[in-house]
């Protein structure tokens, strides 16, 4: 009796244990591999825009919401402006269920840039990449429960606007220079060049900084306008040079002439009679310099908050900002072109007078093709200098842009 007793007594006792064993979930946390941060380039630059979170299985998104998990770039939280679970680990594709989690992060978080600005070097560093996560509580995922984490780093970052174009360096000039090309859909039909100069922040030698600084090159390549019109967009970098002088220290832009020559034979849909350069800042000051140098080569040149560059011309100061006169023989060597300058009134860094004057030297030489946009005071924000956060979002600037035919 007593055995049989015993031998009842285990019977129940694997049972309960069976019955535990099967109503269990496997306990697990997000490592860093399951991690991954996106950047973005808008129109301030490059920004931390969102993390992506892979769990082993579908998750409703319901479940979640913004106090779920917590995101710290250093260590200054960014605010998560959007939770969502995806089929697909891509920012902007929502749905109702799925084994990622795309955490949106505000672009306009004080600490959303990616970038540095090295007052002392005057150049932009690509510094403000450590992200870290948290998840703030437990989410059950099919079989196991991913129990709430300290704040995890963030090892994976993915640059999709980065990658859009591909890496090269030109050698054959006098000096070498690397650049970012991107290139369009394949088919039968001739195809615009746009070619973009960056600004003296962007100088260097990493071949990024050109593509991250502003979206000029980003804003060609984007499916919106590569949508309507698919086009090359090239994207020069030039070498750091502690004296500032960028795209017009000697043989600069005969490089980039160069450059744009080799690219001329390499790619045969490029259309000739559609090529454009645009530039801001220093590269604004390059635009100037390079349709002065080549008046019958492009089709239409947008020069943004720089001024006319000669050799033979002295700065003029006024106040934080500087600015070199109009030399108008240089004035009349591209009076024919088709020339859209934009500016803001109260810019410290290139005065705006540099593009006024500019223009009137242009209008001085009988040009009907010159016009120019000023944006009064106050307009651009919070640096006046920064004209090109406005132009390039400009749909009317965009169409004119590729309406133009040499």
């Amino acid at each position: 009796m007593k055995k049989r007793y015993i031998s009842f007594l285990v019977l129940v006792l694997v049972i309960v244990a069976s019955a535990c064993s099967n109503n269990s979930k496997a306990e697990t946390k997000l490592s860093s591999k399951d991690i991954t941060l996106v950047t973005q380039v808008i129109d301030k630059g490059e920004v931390g825009a969102a993390v992506i979170l892979t769990y082993s299985d579908t998750l409703t998104g319901s479940n979640l919401n913004q106090a779920s998990f917590s995101v710290f770039a250093g260590d200054k939280s960014r605010t998560i402006k959007a939770i969502y679970t995806s089929e697909k680990a891509e920012v902007g594709t929502p749905t109702a269920k799925g084994k990622y989690v795309i955490l949106e992060l505000d672009p306009n978080d004080s600490n959303a840039s990616t970038l540095t600005f090295d007052i002392k070097k005057f150049v932009n560093t690509r510094t403000n990449l450590a992200y870290t996560v948290k998840q703030n509580k437990s989410l059950t995922v099919s079989n196991k429960d991913y129990s709430a984490t300290s704040p995890i780093n963030i090892k994976e970052i993915a640059s999709p606007d980065l990658d859009m174009f591909q890496e090269g360096m030109y050698t054959e000039g006098k000096q070498d220079m690397a650049y970012r090309l991107f290139e369009p859909v394949k088919d039968d039909t001739k195809k615009p060049l746009v070619v973009f100069l960056h600004g003296s922040g962007e100088r260097g030698n990493d071949n990024k900084l050109q593509l991250l600084g502003t979206d000029g090159p980003v804003t060609f390549a984007a499916p919106t306008f590569q949508g309507t019109t698919p086009s090359y967009v090239l994207a020069p970098q030039v070498a750091w040079d502690e004296e500032r002088n960028g795209w017009f220290a000697d043989g600069q832009t005969e490089t980039v002439k160069q450059l744009i020559d080799s690219l001329l034979v390499k790619y045969k849909d490029i259309d000739t009679s559609r090529i454009y350069i645009t530039g801001v800042s220093n590269g604004g000051t390059g635009t100037w310099k390079m349709i002065v140098e080549n008046p019958n080569f492009f089709a239409a040149a947008v020069p943004i908050a720089g001024y006319m560059y000669h050799k033979d011309a002295t700065f003029i100061t006024q106040g934080t900002a500087r600015y070199l006169a109009p030399n108008q023989t240089d004035a009349t060597k591209i009076k024919n072109m088709p020339i859209w300058a934009f500016q803001a009134e109260d810019d410290p860094v290139n005065s705006v007078n540099g593009s006024l004057e500019a223009v009137a030297a242009i209008k001085k030489a009988g040009s009907t093709f010159i016009q120019m946009t000023e944006y009064p005071s106050g307009l651009v924000a919070p640096n006046p200098h920064a004209s090109w956060e406005k132009a390039y979002n400009n749909a009317q600037l965009l169409n004119w842009l590729i309406s133009q035919h040499k």
